[in-house]
């Protein structure tokens, strides 16, 4: 089962075997009201502090659920996923029946594989890969194409053992970066890999998740944070995401300081975009990989083009 629909096996007049997804009634006119009547109550109790800037919190998530409800919009990012990995030998992403597709009915090609938990009872080799074809993909996502598929739900990556290959399903979630976002959210992810504090506060005013009026406790934790979901990409080698659970502890620590002392909500994308990263990292961690996330992270940041898009749409305007 989906979280707002039905999944069901099927097969197609022509023999085609397929997944039809089927959106169970009233659920994507439920939705708003059903939010804005929690948030009601959340406002009448006032069961939780204002630092949490829920409001803003809950705004994303209604634009985001009413993308999702809408299944013609998944065909299309499901499309164009298909599309940007048409070929590649180690993802596949299931054609779309767009003569069987309508707003609460969704028809894609059936693939075989399993969710990344059962991946975890494989061997250290297969773990390694399939966490390294992950976080491979998050950044490709993100940092190359900048339309990402936002929800980290293991059972979205099917891995077939028989071909060696990680089929990718369900996205309803699919969201597209801006390009200046995406500039600056590459060089704060450097700047915290490598340790650089100035880098990382400049980075981080210049795309709202800091106001520059804030004290130095939170500064000292917001760095300190950015530090640590930057371990794996600074350690050399391979990074062994089965040492423990350093990078998820040390942030929950920080995150009552954050919380108590931060003076603005993070951007929009962040929402999405750090559900995303975290889902990737804890892949890694469920999989227990060795991944060499500097190596790819300096492979993207090397070949990576700042400011190239609004160059281009300049020199466009001005022609």
């Amino acid at each position: 089962a989906a979280s707002i629909g039905q999944v069901h096996r099927a097969t197609l007049g022509g023999g085609e075997e397929v997944v039809l997804k089927v959106q169970y009634p009233g659920v994507a006119e439920s939705i708003g009201s059903d939010i804005e009547n929690l948030m009601q109550l959340v406002r009448i109790t006032n069961i939780l502090p204002k630092e949490l800037y829920v409001e803003n919190a809950v705004e994303v998530a209604k634009k985001e659920l009413a993308l999702e409800c809408d299944y013609r919009y998944e065909a299309s990012a499901q499309a164009r996923f298909r599309e940007l990995l048409a070929g590649h030998p180690d993802f596949y992403v299931p054609r779309v029946y767009e003569e069987h597709v309508g707003r609460r009915v969704l028809c894609t090609e059936f693939v075989e594989g399993v969710p990344i938990d059962q991946v975890a009872g494989m061997s250290q080799e297969t773990r390694n890969r399939v966490g390294e074809l992950v976080l491979r993909l998050t950044l490709k996502e993100l940092f190359e194409w900048r339309f990402m598929q936002t929800d980290p739900n293991w059972g979205n990556f099917l891995y077939d053992p028989a071909t060696g290959v990680l089929n990718l399903v369900d996205f309803g979630a699919a969201k597209e970066f801006p390009k200046h976002f995406v500039d600056k959210y590459l060089e704060m992810v450097r700047a915290c890999a490598e340790r650089d504090r100035e880098g990382v506060l400049r980075a981080s005013t210049a795309m709202g998740f800091l106001t520059g009026d804030e004290s130095d406790v939170m500064l000292e934790a917001h760095c300190e944070a950015g530090y640590t979901v930057g371990l794996p990409f600074r350690t050399v080698g391979g990074h062994d995401f089965g040492a423990g659970s350093l990078v998820t502890g040390r942030v929950s620590n920080l995150g009552g300081t954050i919380l108590k002392h931060r003076l603005t909500p993070p951007p929009e994308e962040a929402y999405s975009l750090h559900r995303k990263l975290a889902g990737a990292f804890l892949a890694c961690i469920k999989l227990k990989a060795v991944v060499p996330c500097r190596e790819i992270f300096l492979d993207t940041y090397e070949s990576y083009a700042f400011g190239a898009a609004e160059a281009e749409q300049s020199a466009a305007a001005a022609a």
